[in-house]
């Protein structure tokens, strides 16, 4: 057929109309795809609930692990002598607190950290039921979640060996400090901020220092798992007090300490604690029966003077015990004195007698430079910020008195600031020591320059810390010749970040 110029063509002439069925057949191929198109929507969007549904399940058991193993860890490590199961604090802890979020027992484990004894590990394994993969014969899904926390160990200052301070009566324990503590009327601008109820000489109200507490010191004692069953034996170096004792030490005698004691009726307290299951905690450790002794003033024939003497002797379990310093009388005076552990009587131990958070000390030698341990930085804290707080330092006169802290903390800078003796008032904010942007940390504190104040170093603990030979960090404070020496101070040393925490 021959198409005539400007007429259109006829559709119906080129496409000839299909068949009715034909068509009918299309369109129920097109519900059929449709159907299973949607089928499969809702399938993915019925899987997606439940995905997410299994999602949130999910955190909220590693949210409840993580609550439960940090509420637990808190009562880690346990003493040698309590077995870690079901009835111990940090067991029973971790459990309650994941049942909180509502969880049954038998879906929380608990566990020790092998070789880790300051970490704990909390599983929880539960079912969750589905709602849509039910159409795939998926009713219920087995999910899992686990976390463990670390509680850092109290860092030990001064010592790590049987004895703290020093032992005269035994050669190369000489380490040029006492471990100290100032009467209750001893104004606090003499090196003690705990001890004393005073703030200034002129204001001496019972209650003018803030800062005043009883006890007013704590020193631990860590016994290892090899002596528990061993006679522990508890002693200090020079109890009571004599007034003449500084005088007799700068005279020459070597078994003297720096005791500055006028005519008074105060009295020293040594009470040792049990180890228990807060060992972050030394104030709720509970009393031992008959571990209690007081001292008090003596003339220089004293059945206490210049030696050591028991305290008591107990039988050993592992962990820390707690030695509480109390002091009462409303008197002046500065007592020196010493630690140490014997085990089965003997002075050579593996035990380690060291400073709780603060060490109360006395340095009267001039023409010296004591070098001495100060904190123990452990790898446990790379990564970590050290703050070194020392009240009243410099208490020097007529030459200078250099500090330096050296061994494992001789690679790190430091930084320092200075408060006023409540620290209520910052007097310095962080600036550079004497040596801007080098290590060691060194400052001059001669001078009595920080008289009455607060004088902290921050240290940054490298990430990749590690310290294969020691870990002490030590302090080199050098005193020159014919200095006048009364450097009574405290040290206290702390982790500023979080001592309980998740690691994983």
């Amino acid at each position: 057929m021959m198409r005539e110029q400007g007429v259109e063509p006829n559709v119906d002439e080129v496409l000839p109309e299909a068949p009715v069925d034909e068509r009918q057949n299309e369109r129920g191929v097109s519900i059929v795809i449709g159907s299973l198109v949607l089928l499969v929507l809702i399938g993915m969007a019925g899987f997606a609930v439940d995905l997410g549904w299994l999602f949130l399940n999910q955190t909220n058991a590693r949210k409840a692990a993580e609550s439960a193993a940090l509420a637990g860890v808190v009562h880690m490590p346990l003493p040698a002598s309590i077995t870690f199961a079901a009835g111990t604090e940090p067991w029973d802890v971790a459990v309650d607190v994941a049942e909180r979020s509502g969880y049954t027992s038998t879906e929380i484990t608990p566990a020790e950290v092998v070789g880790e004894p300051n970490q704990l590990n909390v599983r929880i394994d539960t079912n969750v039921d589905t709602f849509f993969m039910r159409v795939f014969g998926i009713n219920n899904v087995d999910i899992g979640a686990s976390a463990t926390a670390e509680q850092l160990p109290p860092l030990k200052i001064g010592s790590d060996e049987a004895y703290l301070g020093s032992d005269p009566t035994i050669p190369g324990r000489y380490r040029h400090f006492w471990v100290s503590i100032n009467g209750e009327r001893e104004i606090k601008e003499n090196g003690d901020p705990f001890s004393t109820r005073c703030t200034f000489s002129n204001n001496c109200g019972p209650t003018s220092n803030d800062q005043y507490k009883d006890p007013a010191y704590f020193y631990a004692i860590e016994v290892p798992d090899t002596y528990v069953g061993d006679d522990l034996t508890f002693q200090v170096y020079d109890g009571g007090h004599y007034r003449n004792n500084r005088s007799d030490f700068i005279g020459g005698n070597g078994l003297a300490t720096g005791d500055r004691v006028n005519p008074s009726n105060f009295s020293l307290t040594f009470q040792l604690h049990e180890p228990d299951v807060t060992p972050g905690n030394p104030q709720d450790n509970p009393p031992i029966g008959g571990c209690s002794r007081t001292y008090v003033e003596q003339g220089s024939t004293g059945n206490t003077i210049r030696q050591w003497t028991s305290v008591c002797t107990t039988t050993a379990d592992s962990g820390i015990y707690v030695v509480s310093v109390s002091i009462d009388g409303d008197d002046r005076a500065i007592s020196d004195f010493a630690f140490r552990a014997l085990i089965d009587g003997n002075p050579d131990n593996n035990v380690a007698v060291y400073g709780l958070g603060a060490m109360s000390v006395d340095m009267v030698e001039a023409a010296v430079a004591p070098n001495f341990k100060l904190v123990r930085v452990d790898e446990v804290y790379a990564g970590q910020q050290l703050i070194i707080s020392l009240f009243d330092p410099g208490d020097v006169s007529g030459g200078f008195a250099d500090l330096s802290f050296q061994g494992s903390m001789a690679g790190i800078e430091c930084e320092y600031r200075v408060y006023n003796h409540d620290r209520t008032s910052l007097i310095r904010n962080w600036g550079a020591d004497d040596s801007p942007g080098s290590a060691p940390c060194e400052l001059d504190t001669s001078g009595q320059r920080f008289n009455n104040q607060w004088l902290e170093f921050r240290f940054n603990i490298p990430p990749g810390y590690s310290c294969p030979g020691s870990c002490w960090g030590t302090v080199d404070y050098n005193f020159e010749a014919g200095a006048s020496v009364t450097e009574r101070t405290t040290w206290a040393a702390t982790i500023n970040g979080q001592p309980i925490h998740l690691i994983d």
